[in-house]
C-alpha cells in the first residue's frame, strides 16, 4: 500500500479520535458515507475536488486536521488527488477502495 492511501479501520480510527476526517468528493451517492460508515455527519465533510485544487477556495475545515481522508466511489480519484494536493504542500490520505471497497467489505 501506498503512504497516500489509509485502509477503512485506520481511517475510522484518526476520525472517531477526532485527528482526521473523511471527505467526501464522489458526487453522487444512494448511501451517504456517514450512513454507510455508521458514524456522525459530522465527521463527513462533501467538497467539490476543483475547489481543493484552487488554494483560494480549500475547505478551510480541512485545515486543522493533518491528514484529511479523502473519499471518491473506487479510491481512484481521491488518489490522484491526494498526489496532486501533496504537490501543492497539503497532506492527505486516500481511503483505499473507496466507498465502493467499503460496501464490498459490508
Amino acid at each position: 500500500m501506498d503512504k497516500d492511501e489509509i485502509e477503512l479501520g485506520q481511517a475510522i480510527e484518526l476520525v472517531n479520535a477526532n485527528k482526521s476526517v473523511f471527505v467526501w468528493i464522489g458526487g453522487w451517492t444512494n448511501t451517504p458515507l456517514s450512513d454507510l460508515l455508521e458514524i456522525d455527519k459530522s465527521k463527513v465533510v462533501e467538497a467539490n475536488p476543483f475547489e481543493i485544487m484552487d488554494k483560494e477556495k480549500y475547505p478551510k475545515e480541512l485545515l486543522k486536521y493533518e491528514k484529511p481522508i479523502f473519499v471518491c466511489h473506487h479510491g481512484i480519484a481521491s488518489y490522484e488527488l491526494v498526489k496532486e494536493l501533496a504537490a501543492s504542500k497539503i497532506d492527505g490520505y486516500s481511503l483505499s477502495g473507496g466507498i465502493e471497497g467499503i460496501k464490498s467489505r459490508a
